[in-house]
């Protein structure tokens, strides 16, 4: 699902490096503090040169100085600029080299250290040199533990080796790192997280991650996976109200899915409900695709149809028989088969009425019920808490979780 690449997570960052002939130093004595002619009039050439956008005789110049150089500080500014070079000249080894000759050196400043340790992190990174990335990304982190960036690549380093442990931990790091900064986590640190659930066959993993990804990046895709997950192995009622929710996101792509959700509407006498499927079904193409097929899934189009009409013409009847029932199920019932008819506000009305009552043989459902009548009225927040008071139900509790995010998105 998720390729592993070189690619890191993160926006890409820009290479920083300090070119920095004379100074971005701390010298061990005056004495030292000291560039002969001879290294120093190459150096400045390079730099020349570099400005003039010849980049080939300014890497010369700069090796030049460097094979000048006589003392530890005169190597030290050679390599410093040269690696400079090198990344002008887009030479991600040579740079390598130059940068690890003097990323200890007792004459780099604080400052210089850090962003030079930083772009030996990137440079190994994109040579695919991951545990030298890891290295380097984690003495970065050290000194800037909040580092988002930093934390993804070493992250995203873990992942690349298929060291899924790691790799998740430093996910959760980045996350709550840019949540503390007020900036929103990226999908892409979900979707490592959620590829080595994959990874592992570690499936409620994958669908905590899955939770992530369809709060904050909603795609039918995310939804799809989430929802294949949480219905497998369900009874038929659960199944359902799953498939209710694959109605809601627009993610029932298959033939079977829409002929099984009418089935199992028909089944608990929402007719009206099976009609709407199948409709969708049809216009989607979904149910043309196999002409084998496809008569049968008109004639049960035109079996629900018929059963719909009829049961709308006793909802009248059903109306006024529920409300001389003492305890809520007639009414619960009702007021879902007003919703499946699209008449949100007669169904809010027949569901509050029958929770009101109380008796009903699944409150969780009834709750769930409600709170889809509540987002089809334009009621979001009243749909949030009919949702939450079945959250904690055993057989339905994950359906209404799944619906207070989908009630977030309202």
């Amino acid at each position: 699902m998720f390729k592993r690449s070189r690619k890191t997570a993160f926006s890409a960052l820009t290479v920083a490096a300090t070119l920095a002939v004379g100074a971005g130093f701390q010298p061990a004595s005056a004495a030292e503090n000291v560039v002969s002619a001879a290294v120093g009039t190459r150096l400045k050439d390079a730099t020349k040169l570099v400005a003039d956008r010849k980049i080939t005789e300014a890497v010369v110049k700069a090796k030049e100085a460097l094979a000048q150089a006589k003392t530890p500080f005169e190597t030290f500014k050679a390599n410093e600029v040269l690696a400079y070079i090198d990344l002008k000249a887009n030479d991600a080894q040579g740079a390598l080299h130059s940068y690890e000759q003097i990323i200890d050196s007792p004459y780099l400043d604080a400052n210089s250290r850090v962003n030079y340790t930083k772009t030996l992190a990137q440079l190994y990174f994109g040579t695919r040199s991951y545990g030298k990335a890891i290295e380097y990304g984690q003495r970065v982190l050290k000194s800037s533990p909040s580092d988002v960036d930093f934390i993804v690549l070493v992250g995203q380093a873990y992942f690349v080796q298929k060291d899924c442990r790691s790799a998740s931990r430093y996910m959760d790091q980045a996350i709550e790192a840019s949540q503390a900064q007020g900036r929103a986590p990226k999908e892409n640190y979900y979707l490592i997280k959620l590829q080595c659930a994959i990874d592992t066959q570690n499936v409620p993993g994958q669908i905590d991650a899955l939770d992530d990804l369809v709060a904050r990046f909603p795609k039918k895709e995310h939804w799809n996976r989430l929802l294949s997950l949480a219905g497998r192995d369900q009874p038929d009622k659960t199944t359902q109200h799953i498939y209710r929710l694959k109605f809601d996101t627009d993610t029932i792509d298959t033939a079977a899915e829409f002929v099984e959700m009418a089935q199992l509407a028909l089944q608990f006498g929402y007719p009206g409900e099976a009609q709407a499927v199948l409709e969708r079904g049809f216009s989607s193409k979904v149910l043309e695709k196999d002409p084998a097929i496809a008569e049968r899934n008109h004639r049960l189009l035109d079996s629900a149809r018929k059963d719909a009409d009829a049961d709308k013409k006793t909802l009248p009847l059903q109306d006024k028989e529920a409300r001389n029932q003492k305890t809520g199920e007639a009414d619960v019932k009702l007021g879902f088969a007003y919703l499946t008819y699209g008449d949100a506000t007669h169904a809010v009305e027949a569901l509050e009425r029958g929770i009101g009552k109380g008796g009903v043989k699944s409150p969780a459902e009834a709750q769930i019920f409600l709170g889809m009548a509540y987002l089809k009225a334009k009621r979001p927040d009243d749909a949030k808490r009919a949702f939450r008071a079945a959250k904690d139900d055993q057989l339905l509790g994950t359906v209404a979780k799944l619906w207070i995010i989908r009630a977030d998105q309202s």
